[in-house]
């Protein structure tokens, strides 16, 4: 808990009726906070505690690193717990998705899979062009054809579950979305 967790979240755990709970929403939010940041700082530095977490409210988060501020929503459920984080670098969620994957299956395969076919669904491309390859820093990164797609891309998995979240880098740039309805 001292590795991980600042005196406020070790509060927050302590004081909660369901602490199992709090602990794995204040580890979400580290997380994404953590996968928010090294897409704008491209630098490894994981230390859980350098981020500071607050819960506004049952989604609603913040995750303090240094000067910088992050907004998460968090989804939780009996199954699972889902958070994303927000900058206003790069504020907007095209596709959010939490699947079930078959453990029978490759769940990283699965994860991917699912990631492409909301990306082919949104911009058309055919979906055999599509692929998913990490860059040096472990961050995924959609191609079509040998070409960089517009897109931010994360993913997550654990166990039964994964996530992907899919945004519109040109849009969050620019302000003008190139992804189709």
């Amino acid at each position: 808990m001292e590795k991980v967790f600042s005196a406020n979240e070790q509060a927050m755990i302590f004081e909660a009726e369901k602490p199992d709970l709090i602990v794995w929403r204040l580890w979400s939010m580290k997380e994404s906070a953590y996968k928010a940041r090294l897409r704008v700082q491209k630098q490894i530095q994981i230390n859980p505690k350098d981020f500071d977490c607050q819960i506004v409210n049952d989604q609603k988060g913040m995750v303090h690193c240094g000067s910088k501020m992050y907004r998460t929503r968090s989804e939780i459920n009996d199954d699972f717990v889902h958070t994303q984080a927000f900058s206003k670098e790069f504020d907007d969620s095209l596709f959010s998705k939490v699947i079930a994957i078959d453990q029978s299956r490759s769940g990283s395969k699965q994860l991917y899979n699912a990631a492409i076919l909301s990306v082919v669904t949104s911009a058309n491309p055919e979906e055999s062009d599509v692929v998913i390859r990490k860059n040096s820093l472990g961050i995924p990164e959609l191609y079509k054809m040998g070409k960089k797609m517009p897109f931010l891309c994360s993913l997550s998995h654990h166990g039964r579950y994964g996530s992907y979240v899919i945004s519109d880098y040109q849009k969050n740039q620019n302000g003008v979305s190139p992804c189709k309805p």
